[in-house]
This record gives C-alpha cells, structure tokens and sequence, in this order.
C-alpha cells in the first residue's frame, strides 16, 4: 500500500514552531528515524517525520488494510480539516493511534508541510486518538 501527502498550493512554513506532530499507529516513549517511503518528493527520507499542524498527523495514526494490489492511502490537504482519501483500502475503525507532540530543535523543514529528524526524539506528549473520530474525513477515490 502506497502512502503520499499531496500538497496543493501550500506556501512553505515562515520560522520554525517550536512544537511538532507525528502520527504514528505504535506507542512508544521514543521515536526512531526510520526509512520512508512514499510517492512525493521529500517522502523517501531517512528519519522521523512531523508536521506543524496537528491535524495533519492525524492521518497517520489510523490503521488501513489494503484490499487488493491497487490499494492506495493518500492525503489531500488542500482543505482542512485534511482528506484521506482511499481506494481499495479499509480503515480499521476500532483500532487506537498515537498523535505525538514533539519539539522542533532536531527538525529540518524538507517540504511545505513536512519535517524531518534525523535523530531519535521523545516526545512531550502522547494523545490515542480514536479513528472513528475522523471517519468524516475518509473519502473514497
């Protein structure tokens, strides 16, 4: 199953905020970079990615099942809150995920939406969020 995040129009961010989020479906007390892979640009780096914008995370935290070889998850963020848009894909809708708050020190900007760290980081704080929570943003594509 392929992951992206498509930026449409978006402007990169001016400064850096001092915190960061990271969506992620496993709890864990440290985040460790890791190798990524995605369809954009900057979505191949090594490291731990975050976003600015809380809602953008959110995503990420949600467990999906491919239902076939076409199965594609990708995020469309030309709107907020952000659309998740599915094609022979299932969200698992009883399954928690993890909203991390991190802070930026060890971050670089890559993208317009998109922070990485190359370094391991703890988090501040750590929010389950439940997925049925969002099912209004699921789209199918």
């Amino acid at each position: 199953m392929c992951e992206q995040v498509r930026n449409k129009g978006n402007e990169p961010n001016l400064g850096k905020p001092e915190y960061l989020y990271h969506g992620s479906r496993q709890k864990t007390v440290r985040l460790e970079p890791a190798q990524d892979i995605g369809h954009g640009e900057a979505d191949n780096e090594y490291g731990i990615y975050a976003v600015s914008e809380r809602d953008l995370a959110v995503p990420f935290a949600i467990t999906y099942y491919p239902l076939s070889p076409r199965a594609v998850f990708s995020v469309d963020t030309s709107q907020r809150p952000p659309r998740i848009v599915l094609r022979d894909t299932e969200v698992s809708w009883h399954e928690k995920g993890y909203i991390y708050t991190l802070r930026s020190e060890t971050f670089e900007q890559i993208d317009a939406l998109q922070w990485v760290s190359r370094v391991p980081v703890e988090p501040v704080l750590i929010e389950e969020i439940t997925p049925e929570l969002y099912r209004d943003w699921v789209v199918d594509s």
